[in-house]
């Protein structure tokens, strides 16, 4: 009897009564209980036990035929109705009787022996096989997804070293002169621009009058041997034979030309003279 109806504390007090009056250690016992009877403030239940070392024995049986019972509890605990003196007296030996409390228990088992170290398994080991397929399936799907994505991968990288070996042939082609291509895009445009500037620099010179003037003022002792213009000034090079020559080409351009200036100018190995001359358009 308990002066308590809780199930919790019920289970948790009944191993404590049951000290002395089981033969061993309580803690060598599965122990259940069954309310008998429930009455204002109390509990009066029937514990029912059964050894470890028993019902290990009867698992191991099952397992043994590669059965795993979930439950393990007693038909004659059930026809006995929770009576003590049921149960110490006559068993029921009537087979439809025991086969109904059979199939009472299988729906609603009064008890379960399972308990503890001892609780059934089956379902969580059935769990963990389960998921070790699902884990290996995935396994295998990533497997075959990362060889997926390292197959195109490979491909892309194959495509992009192609496409940059163009690309970097074609950037060749146009500007020779660039030995090192770091980014050919970049540079392209780079390149691009500086040509545009030169274009937009030039455009507005007239380039053949000039040369056409020079050579005009040129008294055929002096050979220019070449020719700039950068929008603001007009650069000649050439070779004459003394530097009164030079100076007489000097003075030819000042009228035609302003800022005329000899900037450069040198004997060679030959006895000749190089000179550098630079001056502006009139209308620059």
């Amino acid at each position: 009897r308990f002066p308590f109806t809780d199930e919790a504390k019920i289970r948790d007090t009944l191993p404590y009564e049951l000290e002395g009056m089981l033969l061993g250690d309580v803690r060598d016992y599965i122990i259940e209980h069954i309310i008998v009877d429930s009455f204002e403030g109390g509990t009066r239940v029937l514990a029912v036990c059964i050894e470890k070392s028993k019902l290990k024995q009867i698992i191991d049986t099952f397992s043994s035929a590669d059965l795993e019972p979930k439950v393990i509890t007693s038909l004659d605990v059930r026809l006995s109705g929770g009576k003590s003196d049921a149960l110490l007296g006559e068993t029921i030996s009537d087979s439809a009787a025991r086969a109904e409390a059979a199939r009472q228990e299988i729906a609603d088992p009064s008890i379960n022996f399972r308990q503890g170290e001892l609780s059934y398994m089956g379902d969580i080991v059935s769990f963990i096989g389960k998921l070790r397929r699902t884990a290996l399936f995935v396994l295998i799907l990533v497997i075959v997804l990362a060889a997926n994505s390292l197959f195109s991968l490979m491909i892309q990288n194959r495509e992009h070293t192609r496409l940059t070996n163009e690309i970097q042939g074609m950037f060749r082609q146009v500007f020779p002169e660039d030995k090192k291509i770091i980014d050919p895009d970049r540079q392209f445009k780079g390149n691009m621009n500086t040509l545009l500037k030169k274009n937009a620099a030039l455009g507005g010179i007239p380039v053949l009058d000039i040369v056409r003037d020079i050579s005009l003022q040129n008294n055929r002792r002096v050979t220019l041997y070449e020719f700039n213009a950068d929008g603001k000034n007009i650069i000649l090079k050439g070779t004459a034979k003394t530097f009164e020559e030079v100076e007489s080409l000097k003075n030819t351009l000042g009228p035609h030309f302003k800022d005329v200036n000899v900037t450069d100018s040198g004997a060679t190995a030959d006895k000749k003279i190089n000179f550098t001359i630079v001056m502006q358009e009139r209308g620059a």
